[in-house]
């Protein structure tokens, strides 16, 4: 009886102990979007009690304290919740099926498993937090074959875009920028500095990027779309109950590195080398007297005693001109958006402002955008959608953009001679016009940069409007008809001031320059789509429509100098009009298109594209062009054979061929034109400006494409291979004609180019788990290899006789010059290989070869590793290039060891000084010719290879648990991150930056980047 009493008392102690650790609990589940999730099934893990959410997200649960909870759902990635608390909120990671995403193909959307052609998409979360100014630029390295390299580092700049290598030689090679249906005019409309017309759209306002890459797909964009397309959306409002975010984002602008160079005793020793050479003598034989002239040269003194001239010489004082000339720049965002609606019509507002100060002075940029998105369901079948983008950017003009200004701050600083001062005594600028007694600058970079950068003034100013309205009627449940009609405005205004008091202004006494620029692009389309299920295997889907756009632009400059002092900077105050000039262009497009697609059990897949184009730009017996593709597919993972496969998770062929065409030349080249503004027998004159071609017609691209998407170990591995081949036919070029015909030359279809190329996309979940907060590794990869090649000139020519850089055979852009030898280690000299293969010291032109490719890499791409525990993420990205050789014309001109600018420590470190020293770095010599001299003189020698490997941005970000008080402040997100750009670099290149496209002569350079910011959603 006691035994029995004893046990009946621990069961009670043990019943009731559990039941007091049972509580009831009450959570929220969202997705990673921050929105409610619907319907996931709650469980008690090893138990059969469950639960599941309610539309808010909300769900209820007895728990022992010890127990976990896991969440699941179809679609979501399972969480694993170990004691939780009393009111969790817990967040779902969508299921990323590469396969499942949606995608734009071009007037319509489908699910990526059902399109054969070649897509590349990016993501929100890829572009979010990144301070590119542009979308363009925060492309970069983000999608297989998509080549994105900057011109120049200014805020806002135009870049460098090129999709599966270039197509064409003279027409344009841009990409077609889609943004909501709206066909964008990309081109740079701005005088006194680069403002790209992308800079309109916050980044963070783009829900995803997708990318045509090949004509099958491309081609019903026919006339547009030679060169790829890339199609944005942009965020929308859900139904629902309307949700804030804001971000704000502040940060600090650096220049990637400062050139090394000399300081005032290493440069005097070298202008002392620079004169014994140019007299051929050995150092220690020059005079004192000799000593005393090169110090003169050296100082812009009047005089020295020959005797104290090299002590003097030794003891100069360095003045530092890239330390005054280069700051600190900042970065500031703010973003605000609200979003939400009901079942018949939903909203999304966002507006935003940016600065980003570049560290150069005089190129900030600023931007403040306002974006409006409407939705909504008239009846069960008429909905409309409207959206409209107001922004405006204003811009400081650089000094320049590019080319070898002395008054470039940028081009100048690292150049100008380490003795001459910035600035008097006194405080006053040194070396400024006017000034008495007026002192110079030596060198050939006389000109105090740092004062006539504060001095001379300028703004950019783009007010930019891109809107789209339409209209959807259901006319049976598998029937429907689209109209569609979009508008892109922009108007660009400039002025640039020269200051009265700066070298370039002094004896103009000011000159001040003003533009405005208006472009109105107008588009409008109508489809009737079709979207039709037989049976439960097959299902057809397709439309048919007609579009038309136009793109009228005109623009106005004028300019005047002779103010009678520099605080007059308005254009009505110059005493002498310099110019005034006016101009208005323009062209229309019109076409028509059709796309049927038909699927058989989502296993083959079957897509025909057709379009009939017309261009104002051609000649009058070929405007219209024909444009087709024909595109293939097999989900291979629903075969039956590999339904139950544990290694394979998806798999699908693909196979695409298709016609594009090219019209991106000058809107009149096929006209016989006039031209006004000469003056014959002291009347107005006109002359024939332009030689007629009826029968120019489109560049035409033929690009063929065999892709294989995969997923192993159920889709812990995806991605994809791509192997195409693109054919040009029919190639704009400017032909030459002979002078006596009046013309130098006339726009012909004459050439065949090719390019053919690998791509590789990788994913990998290297580390995964389940357990909610456990450490995950996610790896990206991006690779891509384009080899190009002309086959075919005009008139059997294997060169084109206006550029040597085109050839039979090679790339585009191919280098031929002389081979450089290094150098004679007995004299120091410079040497080069002539055509017998012998060194020599004078070069021809006989001599040439060649030696590489200068425009395309032939590698390219981007590594990203995430890594992720509890809150926190650290996101890893690197992009690379291979295969492209460079020169850097500031470079260059700081390797010359002339002594007539400064110079770059490495050629000074590594210049020839005795006999038999082993270098390829010449002698310095004061005449300079045996250096650098001509083009044909320095061969080789200041090309580099352009190859680097770039950490572009490092992220480290962490997520806030939602706590009861979040909650009950309604708080569904918050977010902290910093971020590094542009961190380091790996390459030989000696200048600021080795990723520009060009000689980067005078270029403002990209920065360093390093932001904070935070995130918070209500």
């Amino acid at each position: 009886m006691r035994k029995l009493i004893s046990t009946l008392l621990v069961t009670m102690a043990f019943v009731l102990n559990v039941t007091a650790q049972e509580r009831i609990i009450s959570g929220k589940v969202l997705d990673d979007r921050g929105n409610p999730a619907e319907g996931i099934s709650v469980v008690v893990q090893g138990t059969n009690k469950g639960a599941s959410t309610t539309a808010n997200g909300s769900f209820s649960i007895s728990v022992n304290r010890s127990n976990t909870l896991v969440f699941s759902g179809v679609n979501y990635e399972t969480v694993s919740l170990r004691s939780p608390s009393d009111n969790p909120t817990v967040v779902l990671k969508v299921k990323t099926n590469p396969l499942d995403e949606i995608i734009v193909t071009g007037y319509q959307t489908r699910k990526k498993r059902d399109e054969a052609g070649a897509i590349s998409s990016v993501r929100a979360a890829q572009l979010e937090n990144l301070p590119s100014v542009s979308l363009d630029k925060a492309l970069q390295g983000k999608a297989a074959g998509v080549l994105v390299q900057s011109n120049n580092g200014i805020p806002g700049g135009s870049i460098n875009v090129r999709i599966r290598g270039e197509g064409s030689i003279n027409a344009g090679n841009a990409p077609l920028y889609i943004v909501d249906g709206v066909q964008l005019n990309v081109r740079n409309d701005a005088i006194f500095t680069q403002a790209n017309p992308l800079a309109f759209l916050n980044p963070d306002d783009i829900e995803s990027v997708d990318i045509l890459k090949d004509a099958a797909t491309a081609a019903i964009y026919g006339s547009t779309a030679s060169n790829g397309v890339v199609i944005v959306t942009t965020k929308k409002g859900r139904a629902g109950k309307t949700r804030f975010n804001v971000s704000s984002t502040i940060g600090v602008v650096n220049p990637l590195t400062r050139l090394d160079v000399l300081n005032s005793q290493e440069f005097y020793q070298l202008r002392v080398e620079a004169v014994a050479a140019q007299l051929n003598v050995p150092v220690t034989s020059l005079t004192a007297k000799q000593s005393a002239l090169t110090l003169l040269r050296v100082t812009g003194a009047s005089a020295f005693n020959d005797a104290q001239a090299d002590s003097a010489g030794r003891s100069l004082q360095t003045y530092d001109w890239q330390e005054a000339a280069f700051r600190q720049g900042k970065i500031r965002t703010v973003a605000l958006s609200a979003s939400g609606g009901n079942e018949k019509t939903t909203f999304r507002i966002s507006g935003s402002t940016e600065l980003q100060e570049a560290f150069v002075t005089k190129a900030d940029f600023k931007r403040h955008g306002l974006k409006l998105d409407v939705n909504n369901k008239a009846t069960e079948k008429l909905s409309f959608n409207s959206s409209i983008n107001l922004s405006t950017f204003f811009q400081n003009n650089p000094f320049a953009t590019d080319g070898s200004f002395l008054g470039s701050p940028a081009f100048a600083s690292p150049g100008i001679i380490p003795t001459s001062p910035i600035r008097n005594p006194d405080g006053s600028y040194y070396g400024i016009p006017g000034n008495t007694p007026f002192s110079s600058l030596i060198g050939t970079l006389n000109q105090n940069i740092i004062a006539v950068n504060e001095f001379r003034s300028g703004f950019t100013r783009t007010n930019q409007m891109v809107g789209n309205v339409s209209a959807d009627y259901k006319i049976f449940d598998w029937l429907s008809v689209k109209a569609f009609g979009a508008m892109d405005y922009r108007l660009v205004q400039g002025k640039n001031v020269t200051d009265a008091r700066t070298p370039d202004g002094f004896n103009r006494k000011g000159l001040v320059q003003v533009q405005s620029n208006w472009n109105t692009n107008i588009s409008a389309y109508t489809t009737l789509n079709a979207n039709k299920q037989f049976g439960t295997k097959h299902r057809v889907d397709g439309l048919v429509g007609y579009e038309y756009r136009q793109e009228n632009n005109e623009g106005i400059t004028a300019s005047g100098d002779g103010f009678p002092t520099f605080q007059f900077v308005s254009l009505q105050n110059a005493a002498n009009p310099v110019a005034v000039n006016e101009f208005k262009t323009g062209f229309k497009r019109t076409g028509v298109f059709a796309n049927v697609n038909y699927n058989f059990d989502s296993r083959y897949i079957i897509g025909l594209t057709g379009r009939y184009d017309g261009s104002s730009r051609f000649g009058s017996n070929n405007i219209f062009g024909a444009f087709y593709g024909a595109k293939a597919g097999w989900n291979i993972d629903r075969e039956a054979f590999l339904q139950n496969s544990n290694v394979i998770s998806q798999l699908r062929l693909r196979f695409g061929i298709g016609t594009t065409g090219n019209d991106q030349i000058g809107n009149f080249d096929a006209r016989g034109l006039f031209g006004g503004g000469g003056v014959y027998n002291g009347s107005a004159g006109i002359s024939y400006t332009n030689l007629e071609n009826p029968d120019l017609q489109w560049e035409r691209i033929t690009t063929s494409n065999l892709g294989l998407d995969f997923g192993l170990f159920n889709n812990r591995i995806t991605g994809a291979v791509e192997v195409y081949n693109k054919k040009t036919d029919k190639l704009l070029l400017d032909q030459p004609l002979q002078s006596t015909s009046g013309f130098q030359r006339f726009t012909s279809n004459i050439g065949k180019l090719d390019n053919r190329g690998v791509e590789l996309t990788l994913s990998s979940d290297i580390i995964k788990s389940r357990q909610a907060g456990a450490f995950n590794w996610n790896l990206n990869f991006v690779f891509a290899y384009n080899k190009q090649e002309v086959k075919e000139l005009y008139g059997g020519n294997m060169v084109l006789p206006s550029d040597q850089s085109i050839r039979v055979g090679y790339p585009v852009g191919v280098l031929f010059t002389q081979k450089y030898a290094g150098v004679n280690p007995a004299t120091g000299r410079p040497m080069w290989i002539d055509s017998l293969g012998n060194n020599t010291y004078q070069t021809a032109l006989r001599d040439r070869v060649i030696i590489g490719q200068t425009r395309l890499p032939d590698y390219q791409g981007g590594l990203t590793n995430r890594f992720s525990f509890k809150g926190f993420s650290l996101d890893v990205f690197f992009n690379y290039e291979y295969g492209r050789l460079a020169t850097d014309g500031q470079a260059n001109f700081l390797s010359e060891n002339l002594a007539r600018i400064n110079t770059l420590q490495y050629f000074y470190d590594n210049r020839w000084t005795t006999p038999g020293q082993i270098t390829d770095v010449p002698r310095p010599n004061a005449l300079g010719a045996e250096t650098k001299g001509s083009g044909a003189q320095s061969g080789d020698r200041t090309w580099f290879k352009a190859d680097f490997i770039r950490l572009k941005t490092l992220t480290l970000t962490y997520d806030f648990p939602l706590s009861s008080l979040q909650t009950k402040l309604g708080i569904t997100n918050a977010r902290f991150y910093i971020q590094g750009t542009n961190l380091y670099t790996y390459s030989d290149s000696y200048g600021y930056d080795v990723e520009f496209v060009g000689t980067a002569t005078g270029i403002i350079p990209q920065s360093k980047i390093v932001t904070t910011g935070i995130q918070i959603g209500f």
